[in-house]
Order: structure tokens, then C-alpha cells, then sequence
């Protein structure tokens, strides 16, 4: 039956070959090349000296090798006890046999298989045919054979297998063989089916495949293949096929670096069929480095500020290369963190208003971001990720003598978090509360070097619960999260039964109201902050909600949080920003990020008692530099006597919004956009303006194809000044220009 789907599947390779031979692209490949892919492919057995010695000749056992290992026949011993001058070429028996079970190769009668003598063209022709399932034209005539032999060279000069000959009964030379073999390993090669198979994600390997395939009916697997040849299963998560064409593998755990095969089995009309394609995995390594955090750091030291490290599939690496050497550039105190991807930023004595930080990673890795300084810290808000024991693992209950950690996130005015303990215990206060008992507790670095409170469950009648509560030091409650507590079976009596309550008629629930949270597309517009970043802002309205929480997070991230998620602050690796807000209804957001990427904003609110909880929203974010809005210039495009045309350059090209604009004899130094605005709008030219205004008016803006048209008859030839804010989704940029007017 194998024998049989190789002809099937050979023929099929054959018909496309001979239809499109450079589709095969072996004739861009020497003679030589083949040789060397057919030695590391284990068909031939190279030379101690390393050459191919291709002029050389073939003995017909080594030719029963060669085509039992591209056939893949498993070697068949016993099949070659028909011949009885095999002493000298023991070593071949069993391909000789596994060739001659298949009908491939016969001896010269006798039970003589003659193994020593040179494989002739003619004979190499009819191995190969035989081999492959190629048909033949049994009264095909061709000069230079001996009888038997031309039906089969016919059809293997016209499969391309050997050229044109004038001789086919002379020894084949080591090179014809080469060629010959190669064709025929190409046609068989699984590698034919598979295009490629390619790492392209830690979990991730992507394989293209050669036509059509039925997921339904194929079965993919993956083995990572050892230094001495041992294979070890990887596991599978889930299959994403593209079509037929093309699957995604997502593997269950990383994968490690080395040499990987990948392997579909094919069921199809009763058969079975197995393709195979090798790939190397490469060690996961940094290809790009950003700077996280709010945009603005208090005025403190050891402000943490993160830093992401993506890897060469684009996808942030949860842990750092073992051999990382981070060089930090600053005029401020910045040192990398000991144990966290974050920088430690000290600024408790900084006298300027921004702080520039340059990362690198290695001469070709780098990045750098400005971030404005505030005021000193300001504990802002504090929430909580949860009990987990001192392993990290989460925990829901506690019996005698346990203990567990609550893990805190402590918010800046900023919106950044607050790591450094020795301050917050300066700033907080955590208690604990057990059985109407209080104690003062403090905060210590917990599993994972987060901000933490430790507590231990004591010995109880009753089931209980313990509850850690975190206030300001003008006690007002920041945080607050309980645990249950086990009653201990040394001290528990069993209470007498009571008698069952009489059920009271519950009343009908009233309806629960609908929390939303919706962001208009149109509202959201970019703007250059400085050389290197831009600021984003976002309009958000909500109905019966009072908190928004939020995080911008790096499109190529893979992670999409849930609304629980966002609201306990559990973030993906590649947020760049994110925190809370208060909010009565509208209220506008705004982030600082490189210019050129694109973002996922996640968004959720919640009411007073956070019982109410909006649905998730994600809005993306685009900073690619023609969507920034940007007021290059004003451009005077006057072609007429009568009318001064002005038009503007900005980008986007089509941003649509309002055009103000003044006129004026002299300058109007330091005027900002919205003293423009007044002057172009109020009814009289206000009186603190220091110049005449020769015409000022408003104008509704389609793009970069309109203009402001002025009429400028009866003015007196010399140079006038223009002022124009342009006012798009609620900002406005101002530029200015020059008019002249002769006579």
C-alpha cells in the first residue's frame, strides 16, 4: 500500500515538474549542491576527503542503497536470500532486498544479483522509473540501448531524470547518479507538501502548505529532535487554519531553542500519508525596547518607571535574557531595578520640569522618552490583586496558623505605581480585622517584590473572615479586601438548632440599570508633544457610571483583558498606560506615546459601589504621522486682484473643523490661540490688540482643498500680517504668514 501512495503522490510531483521545471528549482542547483543535500539527508555516505568525487562510478548494491532510502522502504533481509553472491556486500542485503520486494530492482538470473559491478545508464533508467511509478511506452524505440532497456529510457529522458545519451549501456558515472537520485528524492520528499514551517512566536509556528488540505482530515504534531537524534513530543494547545492552506500552531509552553520537525498525517480515500518539514528555533532574544509608564513622575526617588522588551516575533518577553546589560542615560539619578523591568528614577531633588531617560540595550536596541516632572507624590488611589501565598499562587481561605499576602498597587497622582514600602508606610495605614478584634499592620515587600500585607489565621469557634482595610493618614478607606478564615475542630461545639424563620414574601427586584461607556471616533485626535512623542486625546461618555478604568496597551500585545481585569489592575506585559478616573458623564483622556505605533485602549466603569459595571470597550488609537494633527503652514494662493486666497497646510489632509483668522498691519506678538479666537470673534477688535485689524472673521474648514477668501480692494499696497487657528475635534493650532499688496 506504501509503495502505492508514493506513485500517487510522485505522479501528481511529476506532472508539475515536467509542466513547470523551474517551478522544481533544481536547475539552479549544481550538481555538486545536490550531492551535498543528499549526503545530510543520510542517501549518500560521504567521502573521508569531503569531495563528491562525482566522476566516479556506482556498483548496483550501492545503487539498491540509495533508492530504498529515497523511497523510504524499510531494509528486508530476508528478501535478497534468492541471491547467493551477496558474501561481499552484506552490508547492502537488506536495501537490496527491500528494492527487489518492491519490484524496483531484479538480479541477472541465476539467483546472481551481481552487487559489485557499475550500475549502467539504461539500468539507472529503469530504477528510477520503476521507483517512481512512471509510465512507460512499451514499443518506445531509442538508439544506444539494448533491447529490454528502451521503454524505460524513453520515459526517463522524458521525465527529465537523465539527458540524451548516445551510449545508455556504459557505467553511469557517480554525477548522472547524483542528478537522478536528486529528481527522484525531490519528487518524494515530504517537504514538497509542506512550503515551510517557521517559529513566529514563543507559542506560535506557522506552516504553509502545498495546495489544499482538509483540517478535518489532518493531524498536526511537533517534535523537538535532540542533539543525538531523540525526538520529544511538544504539546499543542490549538490549531488556527487559514483555509486549507496555511495552520497556525499554538504550542502549549514556550518553545525551546534547537531543531524542531513538524509532522501532518493526512487520512484520505482509506490511505495515509505522513509529510514532515525540519525548522530551527532560535533563542528568543530582544529586537526592540520602549519606555512605559504615565507620561508625568512625582517629585521623588526610586520612582519606578517600566520598560517592555519585545522579541524577535514582536511580542513582549514576560522575562528578561539571563544576560541583559542595560545602559541607562540621564541627567537625573536612573538605575535599573534589581528584580523588576522597570527603571528606578530618583528625582526628590530635581530642580527642572522634565526629565529625559535613554535605554539601551545594545548598540543597535535603544529607545528614549521625556517625561514631564510634577509635585512631590500623592497617593492617589490603591488597589487590590488578590490573597496569594508565598509562592504567588492565589488563595481564598485560611485555616489555623496559615498565612497569605495581600498583594496592593498603589497609585500616584500620576497614575504611577508606587513600589517604594518605607514610604508607603509613612503614607498609609493597613489594619486587620478578625472577630471584631483590630490590629495595626504594615506593609512589606510580598511574592514577586510587590507592596504587600502579610496576615495569619488564628483559632476560631466559627467560620470568620479576616479583612485587611488600607486608609489615608487622614483615615479615609482606600483599599479594602477580606478572606475567609476556617473555624478550627479542636474548639468547635455544635450550636443548637433553630427553629426555622417563618419566609417573608421577598419584593419585586427593582431594574437593575444599564452602565455603558462609548467613545465617538471622531472625537479622538493626536498632537506632537515633542520631537519624539505624541499626546492622544480621547472623549469618553458613559451613563450611570462614576470610574472609569483604563489601559492603553501595544497592539502587537496578544493579551486582551477582561473588565475585572482592568478594574483590579491586572494588565497585560505591553500597557503602556493606564489608571482611573472619576467621571460625571464625559470626561477626556490623554496619553503620551511615540509617534508611528498603534494602540488598543481598554476601557470599563463602574458606579459608586462598584456593583454596576459598563461593558468592555476597546477603542484603537493610530499615531502614524499623517494622522497627527499638525498646522505646518499658511500659504498665500492669491491669483486675483480682488480677493486675498489663503490656504492652509496641516495634516490629516481632510481634518474638518473651524478656521479663525486676523488680519493685521503689524504683528501681534505672544497672541495665543485662544486670544486669536477672541479677536476674530468678539464684536468689536478688543482693545488691548496692538495693531489695526484689517479684517478678521470665521469660517467652517473642509481640508487642505479649501481656503479663506478676504476681499482685498481699496487696501493700501504693503505688507499685512495673517493669523489663522485651525480648531479640530476640540484643539486648536495656530500659524501665521505674510501678505503682500502692490500697486
Amino acid at each position: 500500500m506504501w509503495r502505492r501512495m508514493i506513485h500517487v503522490f510522485t505522479a501528481l510531483l511529476l506532472i508539475a515538474a515536467i509542466a513547470n521545471p523551474i517551478a522544481g528549482h533544481a536547475a539552479d542547483t549544481s550538481a555538486e549542491e545536490k550531492y551535498n543535500k543528499l549526503v545530510e539527508a543520510g542517501v549518500f555516505e560521504g567521502f573521508p576527503d569531503g569531495q563528491a568525487h562525482l566522476d566516479q562510478n556506482m556498483t548496483r548494491a550501492q545503487a539498491a542503497k540509495i533508492i530504498a532510502l529515497i523511497l523510504g522502504l524499510d531494509e528486508n533481509a530476508g528478501a535478497a536470500d534468492i541471491y547467493k553472491d551477496l558474501d561481499e556486500a552484506k552490508w547492502a542485503k537488506g536495501f537490496i532486498g527491500a528494492a527487489t520486494e518492491a519490484g524496483i530492482l531484479e538480479g541477472r538470473g541465476g539467483g546472481i544479483f551481481d552487487p559489485s559491478a557499475d550500475v549502467t545508464i539504461q539500468e539507472l533508467a529503469k530504477i528510477m522509473v520503476e521507483a517512481l511509478g512512471i509510465e512507460v511506452n512499451e514499443d518506445a524505440t531509442v538508439e544506444g540501448v539494448d533491447e529490454w532497456a528502451g521503454m524505460y529510457v524513453a520515459a526517463a529522458v522524458a521525465a527529465g531524470l537523465i539527458p540524451e545519451q548516445s551510449d545508455y549501456t556504459v557505467p553511469a558515472s557517480r554525477q548522472l547518479l547524483v542528478e537522478a537520485s536528486y529528481f527522484a528524492y525531490e519528487s518524494v520528499s515530504n517537504e514538497k507538501w509542506i512550503k515551510s514551517a517557521k517559529q513566529t512566536g514563543v507559542r506560535t509556528v506557522s506552516i504553509d502548505l502545498q495546495g489544499s488540505f482538509d483540517p478535518d482530515a489532518t493531524s498536526v504534531a511537533i517534535e523537538r529532535i535532540g542533539e543525538v537524534g531523540d525526538r520529544t513530543a511538544v504539546g499543542i494547545e490549538s490549531l488556527e487554519w487559514d483555509g486549507g492552506s496555511a495552520v497556525t500552531v499554538v504550542l502549549s509552553d514556550v518553545a525551546e531553542a534547537g531543531k524542531y520537525e513538524a509532522k501532518l498525517t493526512v487520512e484520505q480515500d482509506g490511505e495515509t500519508a505522513v509529510y514532515t518539514f525540519s525548522y530551527t528555533v532560535e533563542p528568543e532574544q530582544v529586537s526592540r525596547v520602549e519606555l512605559g509608564g504615565s507620561g508625568k513622575l512625582p517629585r521623588a526617588d526610586n520612582v519606578e518607571v517600566p520598560y517592555i522588551l519585545y522579541n524577535q516575533y514582536g511580542e513582549p518577553m514576560s522575562e528578561p535574557p539571563a544576560d541583559l546589560k542595560l545602559q541607562v542615560a540621564s541627567s537625573a539619578n536612573v538605575k535599573p531595578h534589581p528584580d523588576r523591568q522597570a527603571l528606578l528614577v530618583n528625582l526628590a531633588g530635581w530642580n527642572e520640569n522634565r526629565v529625559d531617560i535613554h535605554l539601551l540595550v545594545t548598540e543597535k536596541i535603544y529607545t528614549n522618552r521625556t517625561y514631564q516632572v510634577g509635585d512631590k507624590p500623592v497617593i492617589e488611589s490603591v488597589e487590590t490583586d488578590g490573597f496569594v501565598n508565598e509562592a504567588g499562587s492565589p488563595v481564598d481561605r485560611l485555616k489555623k496558623g496559615e498565612s497569605a499576602w495581600l498583594l496592593l498597587r498603589p497609585y500616584d497622582q500620576y497614575g504611577n505605581l508606587i513600589t517604594d514600602v518605607d514610604w508607603l508606610n509613612e503614607n498609609l495605614k493597613a489594619e486587620e480585622s478578625v472577630s471584631g478584634r483590630q490590629s495595626a499592620k504594615e506593609l512589606a515587600p510580598g511574592p514577586g517584590g510587590a507592596a504587600a500585607v502579610r496576615v495569619t489565621a488564628g483559632s476560631h469557634l466559627a467560620k470568620t473572615s479576616l479583612t485587611v482595610t488600607i486608609r489615608s493618614l487622614s483615615d479615609e478607606v482606600l483599599a479594602q479586601a477580606s478572606i475567609a478564615v476556617e473555624s478550627d475542630p479542636e474548639f468547635y461545639v455544635p450550636p443548637a438548632p433553630s427553629p426555622a424563620p417563618t419566609p417573608t414574601p421577598e419584593p419585586e427586584p427593582e431594574p437593575t440599570p444599564e452602565a455603558t461607556v462609548s467613545v465617538d471616533p471622531d472625537s479622538i485626535v493626536t498632537v506632537d508633544k515633542d520631537s519624539f512623542n505624541v499626546t492622544t486625546s480621547v472623549y469618553v461618555t458613559s451613563t450611570n457610571v462614576t470610574t472609569l478604568y483604563y489601559a492603553l496597551v501595544i497592539e502587537s500585545d496578544p493579551e486582551v483583558p477582561t473588565a475585572d481585569d482592568l478594574i483590579h489592575d491586572r494588565l497585560p506585559s505591553g500597557t503602556m498606560d493606564s489608571g482611573k478616573v472619576s467621571t460625571d458623564g464625559k470626561v477626556k483622556l490623554e496619553f503620551e506615546t511615540p509617534v508611528d505605533l498603534k494602540f488598543n485602549l481598554y476601557i470599563v466603569g463602574t458606579d459608586d459601589s462598584g456593583s454596576l459595571v459598563s461593558n468592555l470597550l476597546t477603542v484603537e488609537i493610530d499615531t502614524d504621522t499623517s494622522k497627527v494633527f499638525r498646522l505646518h503652514a499658511v500659504v498665500d494662493a492669491t491669483t486675483d486682484d480682488d480677493y486675498w486666497k489663503i490656504c492652509l497646510s496641516h495634516t490629516p489632509d481632510d481634518a474638518e473643523g473651524t478656521v479663525y483668522y486676523v488680519i493685521s498691519d503689524n504683528p501681534i506678538h505672544d497672541a495665543s490661540e485662544d486670544d486669536l479666537v477672541r479677536i476674530a470673534t468678539e464684536p468689536d477688535v478688543p482693545d488691548d490688540v496692538p495693531a489695526q485689524v484689517i479684517a478678521r472673521g470665521t469660517k467652517h474648514w473642509s481640508g487642505t482643498s479649501d481656503q479663506i477668501r478676504v476681499d482685498k480692494k481699496g487696501w493700501t499696497p504693503g505688507t499685512y500680517h495673517v493669523y489663522v487657528v485651525l480648531e479640530y475635534r476640540g484643539v486648536r493650532l495656530k500659524a501665521e504668514g505674510a501678505l503682500g499688496l502692490t500697486n
